[in-house]
């Protein structure tokens, strides 16, 4: 362990209430107050509610999904998440819907118009609670996918224009391949092409953006460590995002990808290794204002069902400076 390093600790994670690819974990509402106390405990005060609605082929999930909750304290786990964000005091993003066939249609202004119908119905539903501070804008995509600059453009001018109170944030992806698939962008690249038709057009309307940061592999040849690049992202970002006047973030990937020629499955994120989450804090923390992840609720709590869950929170927490034993405290053994 390096004793010279200064890490910024995680402050927010995503809460992912409807596609699970990093894992099912099937809490009650036992496991989310454990979930919920645990944060609190080591300063993760920010949730950021991701695609609370998708529609793929005709059928449709919802984070409103009344079969969701087996408790009776809750209608929904929508309405669990904002009661429990103001019971713990955090701060709540919502995140608005995907509609999957409106993507491959190319009918993107549909997409627009659905993603307003959802924000005028279920802003209105939930702006009564202390913790709902902000709105996420839930596609995640490429430049050339979907027209996704336009339809991000269109949903924050809408939500600038009615919600002026609601801070907005994003989270697009570092390192995403070309549409040839056999390149990915370069960081100058990347800049270059968000910034001309994104991030310049839509300065004043996005308030902080945490980049996904793709990069998972730890630099190190004889014991010595070597640049994997991802500063240089954080950097090229920067200078971007101040000149727009949006706060940069890290979105931290606390998940592995899968390694197929392994035997791994190819749509099965298991937890991150520890080095690698390191590693991450290690290159953000000088470069970003906060740091978030996706996701606690299935690579960090020891509620979720891959078994390497607890000794990845428990890792974090000696790289922080904090005992592993609240744990124990939090969870039982």
């Amino acid at each position: 362990m390096l004793d010279s390093v200064n890490l910024k600790p995680i402050t927010g994670t995503f809460v992912n209430l409807l596609i699970s690819d990093t894992g099912i974990i099937n809490a009650g509402l036992r496991e989310w107050e454990q979930d919920f106390q645990m944060m609190k405990l080591i300063g993760m005060d920010q949730l950021f509610i991701i695609r609370t609605e998708v529609e793929d082929g005709g059928t449709h999930l919802s984070a409103e999904d009344p079969r969701s909750t087996t408790w009776k304290e809750d209608k929904c786990l929508l309405d669990m998440i904002f009661r429990l964000g103001d019971k713990y005091g955090m701060t709540v993003y919502l995140g608005g819907p995907v509609g999957i066939s409106n993507l491959h249609l190319g009918d993107w202004k549909k997409e627009v118009e659905d993603n307003i119908r959802y924000y005028e119905r279920t802003v209105a539903r939930y702006a009564d609670h202390p913790c709902f501070k902000g709105l996420y804008v839930s596609l995640e995509a490429l430049p050339w996918h979907f027209n996704f600059l336009d339809i991000c453009t269109g949903v924050l001018q809408f939500i600038r224009r009615n919600f002026p109170d609601k801070k907005t944030f994003m989270s697009p992806c570092f390192r995403g391949p070309k549409g040839n698939m056999k390149s990915a962008y370069s960081a100058e690249e990347w800049v270059d092409i968000y910034g001309r038709y994104f991030f310049d057009n839509v300065a004043g309307l996005l308030d902080y953006c945490a980049p996904q940061d793709k990069i998972a592999n730890p630099e190190c040849q004889l014991g010595v460590m070597g640049d994997n690049g991802l500063a240089h992202w954080y950097e090229e970002a920067g200078r971007l995002f101040r000149k727009n006047g949006i706060e940069l973030w890290s979105n931290i990937e606390t998940f592995q990808r899968p390694f197929p020629g392994h035997g791994e499955p190819q749509a099965v994120f298991r937890q991150a290794d520890y080095r690698t989450l390191y590693m991450k804090l290690q290159e953000a923390s000088p470069l970003v204002e906060r740091i978030i992840t996706y996701e606690y609720f299935s690579c960090m709590s020891p509620n979720t069902e891959w078994g390497s869950s607890r000794r990845l929170l428990a890792r974090y927490l000696e790289m922080i400076g904090k005992d592993p034993a609240i744990i124990d405290e939090i969870y039982g053994k």
